[in-house]
């Protein structure tokens, strides 16, 4: 052992005496070593870089993002990587990382390169400057821009969060007319057609996605869901059969083969499929609607109303867990706590029909008015909507910015939630007491928006 331990410590005195004789035999070593592992280090950077590509080309961001960093420590200096990270943070809805790798690209190129322009204004649409850009960019794709894919689902996915349907569907037509051999606009209009209650066109929409991408498992998964709604089991089966065969873990395909077997009056499977689901989905309104419906057909309507109540906790303007709610408490006997929410759920059945028919025929027309949508956003914040009730009245505000009735929902709103300084500018702007709609108003969802 100490013999061993010698050796190893006249291991440096040996090298050097190498070196010593050999100087440019040891200098070529070197040089063929650092170069070799440089290239390595190299090539493996590039297939990081390629990995992004395929990750942000394939909708998944945040995994581009993980390939990237490694390639910003590889190539920082680079612009190329720096504005592709700046997209791939943008799409995962980090803006102000984007920004500051935009900005970044600008002291790299000592200022603004079109591609960073470009990203620029993607960022500003992504943060809620559709209406003004959209002009602009709708140019650029009309002249052929390379990037015009990007540019119209950067656009109709900024329309598509804000419920502005019909413009959403015009950009996405445009992306069809330019790019028709692309899957996702289709699935994205199949969306937006289905919020316009155009069912036929939706599916139409839907089939050519899946045409062109039989492997797009969110389509096939909607169409199932759209049989199984009209309760037509047997043509949703050979979508979940095949989807099945896909992802035989996937909660979502396990819940709706449930549903589709307990529409069919395979009770014990159903069950067995859609309990397994729960878990992995808490709080699914289709799912557990489906599994309290067969515990009333079992006569378990205690069972029934917890896990309606769940669904209600999320969402209390779901009509159709208030309609079952209403059912399971009757069947326990409480008919007066059932009538109550009978009566709930036929007031929150007018209003989201309310909303649909709105949102279908006034919102983004030519005739729209402060007015309309005045009273869509004071339907959602009746129904619990308060993200999409404040970006209405905002938006009533940019037609009249002295309308006295959105100044005093807004003001009624965040003194609600005791937010005074949110309520505070609105309330200056009121000359007298304005009344809002009342609670059982002409007014949404349904499907919903």
């Amino acid at each position: 052992m100490f013999r061993l331990a010698g050796r190893v410590l006249r291991l440096p005195g040996r090298a050097w005496k190498v070196i010593r004789r050999r100087p440019r035999l040891t200098v070529l070593f070197a040089v063929v070593l650092v170069t070799g592992a440089g290239f390595g280090l190299w090539r493996y950077a590039l297939g990081e870089w390629r990995a992004a590509q395929a990750a942000l080309k394939n909708d998944r961001p945040q995994e581009a993002q993980e390939y990237l960093a490694f390639c910003l420590r590889v190539w920082p200096q680079s612009l190329e990587v720096h504005l592709f990270a700046a997209r791939a943070a943008r799409l995962t809805g980090d803006l102000n990382a984007a920004e500051a790798r935009l900005n970044r690209c600008i002291e790299l190129q000592g200022g603004a390169t079109e591609g960073v322009q470009l990203e620029f204004l993607l960022l500003r649409v992504q943060a809620g400057e559709v209406d003004e850009l959209a002009p602009v960019l709708f140019d650029l794709v009309q002249k052929g821009h390379p990037e015009s894919p990007i540019i119209l689902e950067t656009v109709a996915h900024a329309y598509i969060l804000r419920l502005r349907y019909k413009p959403a569907f015009a950009c996405l037509s445009l992306w069809i007319e330019k790019y028709p051999d692309g899957a996702k606009p289709y699935q994205w209009r199949g969306w937006a057609l289905e919020r316009l209650s155009n069912e036929k066109g939706a599916k139409a929409d839907y089939h050519r996605a899946l045409e062109l991408n039989p492997d797009l498992m969110p389509v096939r998964l909607r169409v199932a869901e759209m049989f199984l709604e009209d309760k037509q089991a047997p043509e949703a089966l050979p979508h979940l059969e095949l989807l099945c065969r896909q992802a035989p873990n996937n909660a979502f395909v396990q819940a709706r083969m449930g549903m589709c077997w307990f529409l069919q009056g395979r009770n014990d499977e159903a069950r067995r499929l859609m309990e397994a689901a729960v878990p992995h989905l808490p709080f699914d309104p289709a799912l557990l609607v489906s599994l309290a419906n067969l515990d009333l057909q079992e006569n378990k309507p205690a069972d029934a109303e917890h896990r309606l109540r769940a669904v209600l906790k999320v969402d209390p303007s779901d009509t159709e867990t208030l309609f079952v709610l209403a059912s399971a408490l009757h069947l326990q006997g409480r008919s007066a706590e059932a009538a109550v929410v009978l009566d709930d759920y036929k007031k929150k059945r007018v209003l989201v029909d309310r909303i649909n028919e709105l949102l279908k025929d006034k919102a983004d027309s030519p005739t729209a008015t402060a007015g309309d949508y005045a009273e869509i956003g004071q339907l959602f914040l009746q129904i619990g909507r308060e993200k999409f009730g404040t970006y209405w009245l905002e938006r009533a505000l940019e037609r009249d910015a002295t309308n006295q009735v959105v100044h005093h929902a807004l003001a009624v709103h965040y003194e609600r939630k005791g937010d005074a300084s949110a309520a505070a500018p609105h309330r200056r702007h009121l000359r007298t007491a304005v009344p809002v709609l009342p609670p059982s108003g002409s007014n949404p969802e349904g499907k919903g928006p």
